[in-house]
């Protein structure tokens, strides 16, 4: 894997052996956490013929440090995706977007022309479409230390405890510790963003379109993303056995293949050479 900088902003990729599609895929990180969960996506995808490349945004380690990331905006995170769209001449690009990166995902394709498909899973929904959880959990301890980091302004890490109840209920236990380890804190201001609806001009995304919802997510349910899919008129794939991870959890190879074969459909008049069947 290569590591890139651009200015503040720390992008992996994964070279294929050979380019056998010309559209580069960008993959967008969650909240709360880095591009290394991604790694699965990154090696399959350039091991099947793409560019495959994964931002890290500001504050979100090896990404500069922001002594400010409390008060970092999705604005601010949608002008760090754009800047390594133009710094690394990726305008002509793929997005992927995971859960808060789809949303992102969703705001970029709709600001820019040039992009040739927008993947989303397991997405925050933008302004539109009911925010929706699965509320059985018990929520206080994160609550109150949202609360308390609210009122002094500070970025906020879920407890190992919450972690395992929403995004690794998934995943085995023994497990766990190591994925948890790969959290970081996030902006409470950005969190306030997408928890209030961030509106998203969904008329303005002319490219092939694919909402991914798993049927275990306790974070997006598959019922909301199933309605984001309406609401895009986008295509939809929905699984049984996935939560909010479908990258780490078992059988993730099942997703990327569905991607894969997705893309090579959508993009065909960008397609170069044999695929990698």
């Amino acid at each position: 894997m290569l590591h890139i900088k651009v200015e503040n902003l720390a992008v992996d990729k994964e070279q294929p052996a050979k380019i056998k599609f010309p559209t580069p895929l960008l993959f967008i990180h969650g909240a709360g956490i880095t591009s290394k969960y991604l790694a699965n996506y990154l090696g399959y995808f350039a091991r099947t013929g793409w560019e495959s490349y994964a931002i890290n945004l500001r504050g979100h380690k090896p990404s500069s440090r922001e002594e400010g990331l409390a008060g970092v905006t999705i604005e601010d995170y949608i002008d760090d995706i754009k800047k390594v769209i133009v710094a690394l001449r990726l305008e002509n690009c793929a997005l992927i977007g995971h859960s808060m990166g789809g949303l992102l995902a969703l705001k970029v394709a709709s600001q820019m022309e040039s992009i040739r498909a927008l993947v989303t899973i397991a997405s925050a929904p933008p302004l539109g479409v009911p925010m929706e959880m699965k509320m059985n959990l018990p929520y206080s301890g994160m609550i109150i230390k949202s609360m308390w980091g609210m009122m002094n302004f500070k970025p906020v890490k879920p407890t190992f405890f919450m972690a395992g109840k929403t995004l690794l209920n998934n995943i085995p236990e023994k497990e766990r510790k190591d994925i948890y380890s790969l959290l970081v804190a996030e902006s409470i201001v950005a969190g306030y963003q997408v928890s209030q609806g961030v509106p998203v001009n969904m008329q303005n995304i002319k490219c092939p379109k694919l909402v991914i919802g798993c049927r275990k997510d306790v974070m997006a349910p598959e019922e909301m993303e199933r309605h984001l899919a309406d609401c895009l008129n986008a295509d939809y794939i929905a699984y049984e056995q996935f939560a909010h991870l479908p990258m780490l959890e078992e059988g993730w190879e099942k997703s990327a293949a569905d991607i894969r074969n997705w893309l090579i459909a959508n993009i065909p008049e960008r397609r170069r050479g044999k695929d990698c069947l």
